[in-house]
């Protein structure tokens, strides 16, 4: 009873309080001009910071390189980079982070042109990793050095030591440390001569 009784004092409130019922405009979104998708084949999952060449045929870009090779620099070690970028070979593709914001300065290497640099004033070589080195840059390579720029090299070859890596499958690594030619920071990266590498 009491639901037929609000039924029908529903009924006549309707009726004379009449709702106009217009229809809403709802407005799509749209991209704006020049900001549609792009065509299939130019969005890949992964890339990597080989040089390619802007014109002419894809038969002139080099052979892509099996590991990278990551510094974060100042030209005021240039002559200790130099000495680094020749420790390691021709299978490695080479990024500069300029943490001082002097780039052109290295042309003065002829490494410096096949090289790729990157410049933000006043940053670490890991605020440069985190924002440069994705996990979908550097999946091609089999190896990603991530360098200090005043490490000592005199006893280091590259191909050598990615050799113990691959011998050892290690994940993550670092060279040992001569403490005699530096200051000990920590045990674990002391160079132990009794064994090539130790955990």
């Amino acid at each position: 009873m009491a639901l037929s009784a609000a039924m029908t004092f529903g009924f006549f409130i309707g009726l004379t309080f009449p709702v106009a019922i217009t229809p809403k405009i709802v407005k799509v979104a749209r991209n704006p001009q020049g900001a549609e998708r792009l065509p299939p084949g130019i969005v890949v999952s992964e890339s990597d910071l080989h040089l390619r060449r802007l014109w002419g045929s894809p038969t002139e870009d080099t052979a892509t390189h099996k590991y990278l090779l990551a510094l974060a620099v100042g030209y005021t070690e240039r002559v200790n980079v130099d000495a680094t970028i020749h420790k390691f070979s021709n299978n490695f593709d080479v990024v500069l982070f300029h943490y001082d914001g002097r780039t052109t300065e290295w042309d003065e290497f002829n490494w410096s042109e096949q090289a790729i640099h990157i410049s933000a004033r006043k940053q670490t070589k890991w605020w440069f990793a985190k924002r440069f080195l994705h996990p979908s840059i550097v999946a091609p390579y089999d190896y990603v050095f991530l360098w200090d720029e005043d490490l000592g090299v005199e006893n280091f070859t590259a191909e050598a030591y990615i050799n113990i890596v691959k011998k050892h499958g290690l994940g993550i690594s670092q060279p040992g440390l001569d403490v005699t030619k530096g200051k000990k920071l920590y045990h674990v990266t002391v160079k132990r001569d009794a064994s090539e590498m130790h955990k």
